[in-house]
């Protein structure tokens, strides 16, 4: 299996980064055991997680990706931020959200046992934004193409 958590409630403006309680929606999720491999995020938001989770999990190996999240965010209603600041209409915008790519392919080709930290435009990609939330975990089936809720 491969497990996502996504980030949590998050700051507004370039780059950003997690609000208080949104740290805390990370810090207050356990877990599966058996974790072989981390792949994050490149944004602000994401290596806060990385850094959460590696401390849970400590010598686990990590690999950054944009597809689990870059330092763009949404910025009202669609309108994506910059990380300098320049915002743009999202129908203007090709990210992991709306991309010809298949995002399953990306999870396909992970080994098992690994954790993503992500967020909501990878589950949007992989056709499961609508059991997506802040700060929670997920079991993603690649072989079915499914995720479930776990916390």
């Amino acid at each position: 299996m491969i497990y996502l958590i996504t980030h949590g409630d998050r700051g507004k403006g370039p780059d950003p980064g997690h609000t208080p309680e949104g740290l805390a929606q990370i810090e207050r999720l356990s877990l599966p055991e058996g974790i072989q491999f981390i792949v994050t995020g490149t944004g602000r938001r994401f290596l806060e997680m990385l850094r959460i989770v590696q401390s849970k999990l400590p010598g686990v190996p990590v690999r950054y990706s944009p597809f689990c999240g870059g330092p763009e965010g949404w910025e009202g209603e669609n309108k994506i931020i910059f990380p300098d600041g320049t915002i743009v209409d999202y129908s203007d915008y090709i990210g992991v959200s709306n991309s010809p790519l298949d995002m399953w392919d990306f999870v396909k080709a992970l080994p098992g046992r690994t954790i993503l930290c992500a967020g909501g435009a990878l589950m949007s990609g992989l056709g499961l934004k609508e059991i997506s939330e802040k700060g929670r975990l997920y079991e993603l089936d690649p072989a079915n193409r499914t995720g479930r809720l776990i916390v």
